[in-house]
């Protein structure tokens, strides 16, 4: 699969009801690196439960060195609950709830690489402390964590990569009302909006970046502070995809791309209408920027709040998209709409 279609989508769904089924290959998969990362610190207790000391640390500094102890099982069984409880509920929300294809790769890779730091980190943690006397001098788990997020992140691409599109829309059962805008020009018609930034989105990455660059600088970036770093990445890097977008318009539908990998479709033949949003409020209504669902089922592509395109596929689900001269995309969309009915109409 080529990269730039990583996160596209596929055809339109012929007529008939949705029908929306949990992505069971996905699904299957999550569990597993779920399971597994969650069950590996209990096997490595009971294998090495005699050579290990009867508490371990349980909270280490910024340089990866343990401040606090707590009882061996209680530390093993705490952290396996939580892993399969955070990243068990998250890789259930991944497989079965209804969503953008784009939204469901991220969320699977970020399942992965959470649950394989969780697993990992406390892997490497018991292993350096066998055959230890003292657990506070067991010395820095930095490295044993970078591995474990660095793996993780890997992971997580084939991981997400099985996700598939679910069926999403129906055929529109006609061309748009014959009130809604259109073009006045008989020509071929390409649309493109200039690039998107969300510089509300871009300052809430940054702040994120400096509370965890910081720190992996001053104890060093490439030493034990690695880990620090690896996590600023995972965290932010899905998020720059949606920093800066630009949305196209033409005879198969509308493209939205981020840093050139596509990230949501919308063929043509699906496009019911499409409106103009005067003002839309992207923290009041989506709680926030870059690719959101709303407690509606509505998904929105919100770069800024302000005048936004709205587009409402053949089975009344909606696409919000803040994008400049919202008039003309609509009037495009419903054109190109137009064209399409009178080219498929017997």
């Amino acid at each position: 699969m080529a990269m730039r279609e990583w996160l596209g989508q596929g055809a339109p769904v012929p007529g008939g009801p949705i029908d929306h089924r949990p992505d069971v290959r996905l699904g299957w998969v999550l569990g597993a690196v779920v399971v597994v990362a969650a069950l590996a610190p209990v096997v490595v207790a009971l294998v090495f439960g005699d050579r290990l000391p009867g508490e371990v640390p349980r909270h280490y500094g910024a340089d990866g060195r343990p401040t606090a102890l707590w009882p061996l099982w209680m530390s093993v069984t705490f952290l396996s609950v939580v892993t399969l409880l955070v990243a068990g509920g998250c890789a259930a929300a991944c497989v079965l709830l209804r969503q953008p294809l784009a939204m469901r790769r991220i969320l699977a890779w970020a399942v992965t690489w959470v649950a394989v730091l969780l697993g990992g980190m406390k892997v490497g943690a018991l292993l350096r402390l066998v055959d230890t006397t003292d657990p506070m001098t067991s010395g820095s788990i930095s490295t044993s964590m970078g591995i474990a997020l660095a793996a993780g992140m890997l992971l997580g691409l084939p991981v997400a990569a099985l996700a598939r599109e679910q069926p999403h829309g129906r055929i529109a059962p006609g061309p748009p009302p014959a009130h809604a805008v259109r073009l006045t020009t008989a020509n071929a018609i390409d649309w493109r909006s200039a690039p998107l930034t969300s510089r509300a989105l871009i300052i809430v990455l940054a702040s994120i970046s400096l509370l965890l660059l910081v720190p992996a600088f001053i104890v060093g970036p490439f030493d034990e502070g690695l880990w620090l770093l690896l996590l600023a990445i995972a965290s932010v890097a899905p998020a720059l995809l949606f920093a800066r977008v630009r949305v196209h318009i033409e005879e198969r539908g509308l493209d939205l791309r981020g840093l050139g990998l596509r990230l949501v479709h919308v063929p043509i033949a699906e496009v019911a209408r499409a409106e103009v949003i005067d003002h839309l409020d992207a923290f009041w209504e989506f709680g926030g920027w870059g690719l959101r669902v709303d407690v509606h089922g509505r998904t929105g592509i919100v770069s800024r709040a302000g005048e936004a395109l709205r587009v409402v596929r053949g089975d009344d689900t909606e696409l919000l998209i803040t994008v400049d001269d919202a008039a003309t995309a609509a009037a495009t969309l419903n054109t190109l709409a137009d064209r399409h009915h009178q080219t498929t109409t017997p």
